[in-house]
């Protein structure tokens, strides 16, 4: 019996590879979240390739946490459309790659840095999906962004592992 259950649902997850795979991640992130990304940018050539393989199921949630620091990570989480996941894939790693600039705008700017950068827009479902996620979150006990749960074991802080030996 699993530990964890978080809901998987399309609508609320960035479901990536093959339901057979042996290996699961849910990655609960946040797009401004500075160890986020390390970890994000660390990890996510091994993840794309081991989902590539058929050997990891990856499901990625992003959670709007409420810390006064995080609050443009929502804003830009908000515009992450669950219907197209390869489009939302290039959008988190495009916010990646910005997310120093957005870390330092003022919250009301977020919006039309994300609409001039990206061509994103918050979705209507946003608030559905931050309240699943917010759910999923309490659920399982998260309280830290990155946390990682490996085929049913959870990661936080210093025990974020790299994916490459938890897989191999």
């Amino acid at each position: 019996m699993a530990a964890y259950n978080f809901d998987l649902r399309d609508a609320t997850t960035l479901n990536l590879g093959s339901t057979t795979a042996p290996h699961t991640l849910i990655a609960v992130l946040n797009l401004v979240c500075p160890d986020t990304r390390r970890w994000w940018e660390t990890n996510w050539p091994v993840i794309d390739e081991m989902v590539e393989l058929g050997r990891l199921q990856a499901h990625l949630k992003f959670w709007n946490k409420p810390k006064p620091a995080l609050e443009n990570g929502n804003l830009a989480q908000d515009a992450i459309d669950y219907t197209q996941p390869q489009a939302a894939l290039s959008y988190v790693q495009a916010v990646f790659d910005h997310q120093d600039e957005l870390r330092e705008l003022p919250a009301e700017a977020v919006p039309g840095f994300l609409t001039t950068n990206f061509d994103a827009h918050s979705q209507a479902a946003a608030k559905k999906v931050a309240a699943a996620v917010a759910n999923d979150v309490v659920t399982n006990g998260v309280a830290t962004v990155p946390t990682l749960i490996f085929d049913d074991r959870k990661y936080t802080g210093d025990s974020l592992p790299f994916v490459r030996p938890v897989l191999d």
